[in-house]
């Protein structure tokens, strides 16, 4: 959105128009990651499935830090968003957290949001 807004001189390389496409969802997809390119200039999509998988199934120690707000702020990170929830959104929230730590301690050179979904639980 924010090169759509601006940057004209920037018109003639960058486009406006997002790219969408469409996915069906299969029975055996157990999480949706939502990512910059900060992430994913940095990070591949099986170290980062990897992540997520370790999150969901608990085998991370729980609780990701005290106060993630905090630490980040140190590391250059803008603001961090988490939210109070059941244990799979916990879990998601420390993937996402995770994530966004891992594309930060490899120096993404661009701005790192990440977000995760769980597609296993019933709504």
């Amino acid at each position: 959105m924010s090169r759509a807004i601006g940057d004209n001189y920037l018109k003639p390389y960058v486009i406006s128009r997002p790219e969408v496409t469409v996915t069906d969802r299969a029975n055996g997809d157990d999480f949706l990651i939502l990512a910059s390119d900060g992430l994913w200039d940095v990070i591949s999509n099986e170290t980062a499935c990897s992540v997520v998988r370790m999150c969901l199934r608990g085998k991370v120690n729980g609780q990701v830090s005290s106060s993630p707000e905090r630490e980040m702020t140190g590391v250059g990170a803008g603001n961090v968003v988490v939210g109070g929830g059941d244990l799979p959104d916990k879990a998601c929230e420390e993937a996402s957290l995770l994530l966004t730590r891992l594309a930060l301690a490899r120096q993404s050179s661009d701005n790192v949001s990440v977000v995760v979904v769980d597609l296993r639980r019933d709504t």
